[in-house]
């Protein structure tokens, strides 16, 4: 029934699943998810039988795409979509795809390019599961120009913490029947439910694309129709255009700075501590002092968006919090993610939204058993 993926011990847990699902086999294993099992189903209703199971038995489970967000998460049951991946359907004359939740955004990429699409997922992260950006609700940098991946997600299909298989959307553009129920679960974390497919708009590539040096982010914007992006990093500001020949031509003599071939998007290593301030996109240049002023390892800044992240070498609960209480004074906010953090740490105060979220908590998981704790307030 189930792929063996691999188990760090025989526990009590470990026997009561083998003895319901005969199927799996365990052995010892490292994994950095640190739950006492590790499972990895081949269909959503597989994962909706492992839910059911450690609903009845009071387990907790930890969705797990490519674990390069898990900080040291802790479950009972680590449910990865490893095996939950491929191309389920590609409807090119539609520009929509349907892949399974573990298909890393490079392999889709890859089946992409044949046909001169693209899905538009953050780009630079390709070992990253589609499910776990649909996750997250990560997007990339070509937010300006695309929007956010939640405006791309048409269709979720996924296992609830009751043991259910729902679907949420439709795979058609035009069709929006649950459409709400999608973005529902587009930045959910997998607190209520585990995504076993998705169905996603795509876009055609352009012909030409160009990553242009500027000198002012402001200027930039105020010349260019409908950049991609614009970005402003330790080394200066980029602005990032394509279209036709023509047309990435015209842009780069308006622009008037050097420029290389394709996008050069930034590169930087996973931080000890990384962290998004979101502001109003007209704040993004006093995000951009008061980021400087940490020093941080390294920061982007996305122009036109008004979302800056960065990396820290370590935690300072003070300098965070300071800043978080300037970004919220302006409707925004600033997200913490770090070994060991509370709720409180990682995303500040709930806000007012914090009973709606935990109704629809308890609507898709009435048990808690899914990702405990992840959502703002430690819903």
């Amino acid at each position: 029934m189930f792929r063996r993926i691999g188990w760090s011990a025989v526990t009590d847990i470990g026997t009561s699943i083998s003895s319901s699902f005969p199927e799996i086999a365990m052995e010892p294993s490292v994994t950095t998810a640190r739950c006492e099992i590790v499972v990895a189903p081949r269909t959503v209703d597989e994962a909706a039988q492992v839910i059911r199971h450690a609903t009845e038995h009071g387990f907790s489970i930890l969705p797990i795409g490519s674990g390069s967000t898990m900080r040291e998460p802790r479950s009972n049951i680590a449910l990865s979509t490893s095996s939950m991946a491929g191309v389920i359907e590609y409807q090119p004359d539609d520009l929509t795809i349907v892949v399974g939740a573990g298909m890393s955004i490079g392999d889709l990429e890859d089946v992409l390019a044949d046909r001169g699409h693209s899905a538009v997922l953050p780009e630079s992260s390709p070992s990253r599961t589609v499910g776990g950006v649909v996750a997250s609700g990560a997007s990339g940098y070509a937010r300006l120009r695309y929007g956010p991946t939640r405006d791309r997600v048409l269709e979720v299909t996924m296992a609830t913490g009751y043991g259910d298989v729902v679907r949420a959307g439709g795979r058609l553009v035009k069709n929006v029947t649950g459409y709400d129920l999608s973005r529902l679960a587009t930045g959910s974390f997998g607190s209520l439910g585990v995504i076993g497919s998705v169905c996603l708009k795509l876009w055609p590539m352009a012909p030409a694309s160009r990553t242009v040096r500027v000198d002012n982010a402001g200027s930039a914007l105020d010349r260019l129709y409908r950049p991609v992006a614009i970005l402003e990093t330790g080394e200066g500001v980029s602005a990032y255009v394509h279209g036709s020949v023509a047309t990435v031509e015209s842009d780069v003599a308006l622009l008037g700075g050097t420029a290389v071939e394709g996008f050069d998007w930034p590169c930087h290593d996973q931080p000890p501590v990384y962290a998004e301030v979101r502001v109003p996109a007209r704040m993004i240049d006093d995000a951009l002092v008061r980021v400087r002023e940490i020093d941080p390892l390294w920061f982007v800044g996305q122009h036109g968006v008004g979302i800056v992240e960065f990396g820290l070498s370590a935690h300072d609960d003070a300098v965070l919090e300071s800043l978080r209480l300037w970004a919220q004074g302006l409707g925004g906010s600033v997200v913490v993610t770090a070994p060991g953090l509370s709720s409180r740490q990682r995303w500040g105060s709930p806000g007012n939204t914090i009973e709606l979220q935990q109704r629809m908590k308890h609507l898709f998981d009435p048990e808690g058993i899914l990702n405990r704790g992840v959502l703002p307030g430690g819903v």
